[in-house]
């Protein structure tokens, strides 16, 4: 397992040779054996407000956000009030397709984690996919941690809607984010103070390349001009700039197939992200509860030194695991080193009591 204090940061090859050498010197053994997965389409109510602690403007009107929840068959003996669950938060241009793809075998990040004893909620965001959409410039950093908010309030009473059942509860709560979705993870968990984890996967509030401030130069620009459709912007303008940003080495299928899904942004998460970085440097070493920070080596949204800036910042956290993937650029979850990405997740979240086995 993968379990470190603030003051160390590891990478996935040193542990991978840690591994290999526990392995040789002990008797095998064979891996545990899937369990059963079951996935139900769940749906929650919120209202887009921002009570968070990055300001910026929403409409306050109440939207439903819809997704699914990915989990290992119950046990008999399941105390359904204290099992735990991670709520995932796709960045810009994805959706929930991001923790769900599978037009490619092998890179269905809920399933495979529900398969090793985890249970997962995967969405799209407010303004994103399939769930409510404000007007673009009414939807932000902050009103989209509200929202993240809200939904850890009905997974932990079981208060939302799912379909062809009863909603379960959920005693314990980690939030995932990637890229934006990591900023709004943060924002979450220092504005509220509701979640007994966090993981930050692809984000640095202080490191941007150069690439990335173009795009969203770009994207601000269209917004300016009304948007592209109305009130939204795309981050990376044409589909190469994308391309260029999300991946390192990845399948020419999985790029094909993710390109084509990608959504614009909405133009008010564009705007407010300057707001959330300022929040973020004065508000991130509030949050206290374990973290890990995962980030590829390729990253070109977020180059090295990134993660070790990002990883000072959490400084009121005494358990904090920075983890640096090899040969991965900034789509972690659909690069050809997603099961070791992977990999790298479940052993923190099993160590920190988020595996149905660990409980």
């Amino acid at each position: 397992m993968i379990g470190v204090r603030t003051a160390a940061a590891i990478t996935i090859a040193a542990t991978a040779l840690a591994l290999v050498a526990a392995r040789s010197a002990a008797p095998a053994t064979a891996a545990p054996a899937p369990v059963p997965v079951q996935s139900w389409a769940v749906s929650f109510q919120v209202h887009n407000t921002n009570r968070s602690k990055v300001p910026c403007d929403s409409d306050g009107i109440a939207y439903t956000i819809v997704g699914h929840l990915v989990e290992p068959a119950a046990r008999p003996d399941e105390n359904t009030a204290t099992r735990p669950v991670v709520l995932d938060l796709h960045g810009l241009g994805f959706g929930e397709f991001f923790w769900s793809f599978d037009a490619v075998s092998g890179y269905d990040w809920a399933h495979t984690l529900a398969a090793r004893g985890l249970a997962s909620v995967v969405i799209d965001r407010i303004g994103y996919g399939r769930s409510g959409r404000p007007p673009g410039t009414q939807s932000c950093i902050g009103a989209q941690a509200d929202v993240a908010h809200q939904i850890v309030q009905e997974l932990r009473s079981g208060s939302y809607g799912v379909e062809g059942g009863e909603a379960p509860s959920f005693g314990r709560v980690a939030l995932a984010g990637h890229s934006a979705g990591g900023a709004i993870t943060q924002v979450e968990a220092y504005s509220f103070h509701d979640v007994d984890g966090v993981v930050v996967l692809s984000y640095a509030d202080l490191r941007p390349s150069l690439r990335t401030l173009a795009a969203l130069t770009e994207a601000v620009i269209t917004c300016l001009g009304g948007g592209n459709p109305p009130g939204h912007a795309p981050f990376g303008k044409r589909d190469a700039d994308f391309q260029a940003l999300m991946f390192h080495d990845a399948d020419p299928r999985v790029v094909a197939a993710v390109t084509a899904m990608r959504n614009p942004e909405p133009c008010g998460d564009d705007a407010s992200l300057l707001a959330a970085i300022a929040t973020d440097v004065r508000e991130v070493p509030s949050i206290t509860v374990p973290v890990l920070l995962v980030i590829g080596d390729h990253d070109a949204v977020f180059p090295p030194p990134a993660l070790e800036s990002q990883r000072h910042l959490f400084a009121g956290s005494h358990d904090v695991t920075s983890v640096t993937v090899p040969d991965t650029g900034h789509a972690v979850t659909v690069e050809r080193s997603a099961g070791v990405t992977r990999d790298a997740v479940v052993s923190w979240l099993c160590a920190h009591s988020f595996c149905a086995s660990e409980r």
